[in-house]
């Protein structure tokens, strides 16, 4: 199938409005910023597009206000190198689309919730019509843990992610951003975590602020995105 009738297929199945609205309460407390451009909570910027590039940080950011047994997948999904439809299509007529989506449950049914491609899907379908290639995972649970702890300690001498990194993200907004933006910056974490499609903050890279935990638990947050994949 080419990419255009893999979403076609995707978007045409009908998924229980309880499902949306479901989702769309969990996060009320999160509050995103792409570069100087946008923001917005996490529904508006999707429906405009907003958040292609940004699956690590944006399933990393929202699995922190969904139940812990959520899954938050790493993989390849597969497109048509092409968009013509030939009969026969060799296994090298694919390419693969590195990339980061949700899994959860509701009513006992397992969905996969991908805000990047602007998805809602049963996991089936999804998992089928994108031949999806499983690279890594971690859970909901693993993710608060992580962010939770790097929040409240975060490294104060680690040479290259807490001051190297900050510092360049400083130079670069010099030249392109306001005195408020770099203010900004100056009062975020950003969190880091291993290469590894199996850790928790996996290639997140965003600074974060204003974060409210109580009974150890996220209860808001702004999160800003820095670069995109």
């Amino acid at each position: 199938m080419t990419e255009k009738e893999k979403f076609n297929i995707l978007r045409e199945e009908e998924i229980p409005e309880d499902v949306y609205n479901y989702l769309y309460d969990l996060f009320d407390g999160l509050n995103i910023e792409i570069f100087g451009d946008y923001k917005g909570k996490l529904f508006e910027l999707m429906k405009k597009g907003r958040l292609e590039g940004f699956c690590w940080q944006t399933t990393e950011t929202a699995a922190l206000f969904m139940p812990d047994d959520v899954t938050i997948y790493r993989g390849n999904l597969y497109f048509q190198k092409y968009n013509f439809d030939f009969k026969l299509t060799l296994e090298s007529d694919y390419k693969a689309y590195y990339h980061g989506f949700i899994g959860f449950k509701y009513e006992d049914k397992e969905y996969i919730f991908d805000p990047c491609l602007g998805l809602i899907n049963s996991k089936d379908l999804y998992f089928n019509t994108f031949n999806v290639e499983l690279k890594g995972q971690t859970t909901a649970k693993d993710i608060k843990e992580y962010f939770i702890k790097y929040i409240n300690n975060p490294p104060k001498s680690n040479h290259y992610y807490s001051i190297e990194t900050h510092k360049a993200i400083e130079r670069f907004m010099k030249n392109f951003y306001s005195e408020e933006a770099l203010e900004k910056v100056r009062s975020e974490v950003i969190v880091h975590d291993k290469e590894d499609p199996n850790a928790p903050m996996y290639r997140n890279g965003s600074g974060y602020r204003k974060v409210e935990i109580e009974d150890n638990k996220v209860k808001s947050l702004i999160v800003h995105y820095y670069m995109n994949a």
